[in-house]
């Protein structure tokens, strides 16, 4: 059929505007792509990155101060942060939204996370950091934490640990001239901070140690590193958990100081709750981390605070000491279509000696960086926090949260007189390694 040259022309001018919105749909003519479109530019040419963060791992403003910094760099990131103020909520939150594919492109990682949410994570690609750059940067608890068959799937804020925190009135009103470094010159120290009344009920605590989390903050965590400390390895065998004597033996050591009947009975499940008992005044003694000193403070600005590190078996100068750490850092979503801008930001946060500086400052925050932890090492606040970052250890519990509540029950099952020592761990073991699969 011949056509007339007014339908050719027709012809043409629908081929030119079919063409035209193809190339608009697809993004290639600049300036007219949807906003929210499948590169995550704006119609501004803004491209967005989301993170979600919970409150433990620093807050609003703090991670905020990184992300105006971060676009002083690279103006055309825009980057929006939703926080969390409660870590379990924030978890299951998580799960849920890469459950429906609304995942953020970033988000702060535990450091005990691993092992259950690995499958969630983008790794970094090894050619933008390889594990050697980590072990040159970080402490050996962070390759521990967040590195899985070779691949670096999260990279740390801060490193935090557990730590001696004390009352220095209470230790200079009982003329004790300075902190324990082990845990026998700790136990010698019970009979002169506590005080017993003449039913031998404790009417002020030595230190918040022996109970449950029920009273106990970071009650399993103590447990956790005593049972390194005492020598058990921590290891999986085959996929499965193994407490040894020395398990039993740190556990029967941790109990001893909620036993009513014991040479250094100081506390009980039924007292006030450790942090709150501390900033009152009413226990010279807590194990906890840095990230709760804050917290103290808020609750009695005027309390004394004093922070040595964590008494270990023996003295330090003769073995190598033993610390445990607790902390978040960040990943990238494996759902992320930003991945490249995202790694590229938690480099920035994370590795970046200026970066870090800034968020550990406003964050009060140990540091993660080994060069920020010899700058700090001395620092009167920080640095028994940024020293022990170097020592600490951890282990690969298959969910953290649970393994939490099964160290409580064991503590707790113990403390109520149900059941023996030997076998309240022996269950704990048996429920770790159902947890595993076994």
């Amino acid at each position: 059929m011949n056509l007339t040259r007014t339908q050719i022309i027709i012809i043409g001018i629908a081929a030119i505007a079919v063409l035209f919105f193809v190339l608009i749909f697809i993004g290639v003519i600049p300036g007219l792509k949807k906003s929210g479109g499948g590169s995550g530019y704006s119609a501004d040419n803004q491209l967005q990155l989301n993170v979600w963060g919970v409150i433990g791992g620093g807050n609003f403003s703090t991670i905020n101060l990184l992300v105006d910094e971060y676009s002083k760099i690279d103006k055309n990131i825009t980057i929006n942060y939703r926080e969390f103020d409660d870590a379990e909520y924030y978890e299951k939150t998580l799960i849920n939204a890469l459950a429906t594919g609304q995942a953020p492109d970033i988000f702060m990682f535990h450091s005990a996370w691993l092992p259950k949410h690995y499958d969630k994570i983008a790794p970094f690609p090894v050619s933008l950091f390889p594990l050697s750059q980590l072990q040159q940067l970080f402490p050996k608890v962070v390759e521990q934490d967040f590195v899985g068959d070779g691949r670096v799937y999260a990279l740390p804020l801060y490193v935090d640990t557990l730590a001696f925190i004390y009352n220095r009135d209470i230790f200079d009103a009982k003329a004790v001239t300075a902190p324990p470094s082990t845990w026998s010159e700790f136990q010698s120290l019970i009979p002169k901070l506590r005080q017993l009344n003449v039913l031998n009920q404790v009417s002020k605590a030595a230190a918040a140690i022996g109970g449950s989390e029920k009273s106990v903050h970071a009650a399993s965590d103590m447990i956790n590193l005593l049972m390194m400390q005492f020598g058990n390895p921590m290891t999986l065998q085959q996929g499965r958990m193994s407490f040894g004597p020395e398990a039993l033996t740190a556990f029967n050591f941790y109990l001893q100081f909620a036993n009513p009947s014991g040479a250094y009975y100081t506390w009980n499940d039924d007292l006030t709750y450790s942090l709150n008992s501390f900033s009152q005044g009413q226990t010279a003694v807590i194990f906890d981390y840095a990230s709760q000193i804050p917290l103290i403070r808020a609750k009695n600005p005027y309390l004394d605070i004093g922070i040595a590190p964590m008494p270990q078996i023996t003295d330090s100068s003769q073995a190598q000491p033993v610390n445990y750490a607790g902390y978040w850092g960040l990943a990238v979503s494996n759902q992320s279509k930003k991945q490249t801008y995202a790694w590229n930001f938690i480099l920035y946060a994370t590795a970046n000696p200026d970066a870090s500086e800034i968020y550990l400052q406003a964050a009060q925050k140990p540091p993660a960086l080994r060069t920020l932890i010899e700058k700090y090492k001395n620092d009167t606040v920080m640095g028994v926090f940024a020293r022990q970052a170097l020592t600490a250890r951890s282990w690969s519990q298959p969910d953290n949260n649970a393994v939490k509540q099964i160290f409580s029950d064991m503590i707790e099952s113990v403390l109520g007189g149900k059941i023996a020592s030997e076998n309240a761990l022996q269950k704990a073991q048996n429920e770790i390694n159902a947890l595993l699969g076994h």
